[in-house]
């Protein structure tokens, strides 16, 4: 049905911390795949801590596009925004899709409005009413501006609801798009995005690739069985490109990601039967899995679980 042509992997250098990525195309759509690299964060009077890449996805047809989440800073977007109208010039970029409600995915959007001031930015509810929560207390004021003491709130006023059923559409409603509320991911309400003319999911924070997973807001197994059971759900999609929101470049894209998101978390409930103290937590994870990035997010979740953050 899908009509895919190509699945292949091409790299493209930009200036400073960005790497740019074809992941696949048929004669109607393309996607392509913007990677923000590790930042270098301040946390407990260190700078040694990384902060996780993150990767941005454009998909577009002969005259609009969408793009999926946004970064943390208006720097950032503003250099989102130069590569859309880069990769895909001309076109509209009708639509800004939120996947969850965590800064880091959403807070730059003004940014790329501010070029495509025509975009809609559309989520579901559950990230709506849990957007705003970002901004209070503790959250914003160690969390957020902790670690980027340049960021700025945006108006999420603007953020539109989507429809129950999750769709919208481009090209004339030729092309669907299905924001999917699976659940719990590594936050409450998240939601991965299908492109049924693709097989093609948007993982979110839902799926992870090569990247430390946040556990922090998931303390309960309860809560980490349900992570998994979204997985689950996607897998009943029966994608055959997955996209992790944090990744590392030249990992590929395939079904791979949904187990591997899995075993980590049972992984690290293994872990919690023996570590005694966050720095034991932090090592075994690091032993686990050398080659995975976020040292700050690896941290901070190993903390959590001992009440030693900030």
């Amino acid at each position: 049905m899908r009509f895919l042509q190509k699945l292949i992997v091409a790299f493209v250098a930009l200036p400073g911390r960005i790497l740019a990525e074809f992941v696949c195309s048929n004669s109607h759509l393309s996607v392509h795949v913007y990677h923000e690299s590790p930042t270098t964060v301040h946390y407990q009077g260190k700078d040694d801590l990384l902060y996780s890449p993150t990767a941005y996805t454009l998909i577009h047809s002969a005259h609009e596009a969408v793009l999926v989440d946004a970064p943390t800073l208006l720097a950032d977007g503003a250099s989102l925004a130069k590569w859309i109208a880069a990769t895909a010039p001309g076109k509209k970029l009708k639509y800004i899709y939120i996947t969850h409600a965590h800064a880091d995915h959403f807070n730059s959007f003004p940014a790329l409005t501010a070029m495509f001031p025509e975009a809609k930015v559309v989520t579901t509810q559950g990230v709506i009413e849990h957007m705003p929560a970002q901004y209070e207390g503790a959250i914003w004021d160690y969390f957020w501006k902790g670690l980027f003491p340049s960021i700025e709130k945006a108006n999420l006023s603007v953020v539109e609801k989507l429809p129950s059923h999750g769709k919208f559409w481009i090209e004339n409603s030729k092309f669907e798009f299905r924001a999917v509320s699976v659940g719990e991911g590594d936050t409450v309400d998240s939601t991965v995005l299908y492109v049924p003319h693709l097989d093609l999911v948007i993982g979110g924070d839902v799926v992870y690739g090569h990247c430390y997973q946040y556990i922090a807001e998931n303390p309960t197994a309860k809560l980490r069985a349900q992570w998994k059971r979204s997985i689950d759900e996607i897998a009943m999609l029966r994608p055959k490109i997955v996209i992790p929101s944090h990744m590392q470049p030249q990992e590929g894209f395939g079904v791979k990601h949904l187990k591997e998101t899995t075993g980590y978390i049972e992984e690290w409930e293994v872990m919690l039967e023996s570590a005694e103290t966050w720095e034991d937590l932090e090592g075994m994870a690091k032993k686990r899995w050398p080659d995975r990035v976020g040292t700050f997010i690896l941290r901070y979740t190993a903390q959590s679980f001992f009440n030693a953050t900030f």
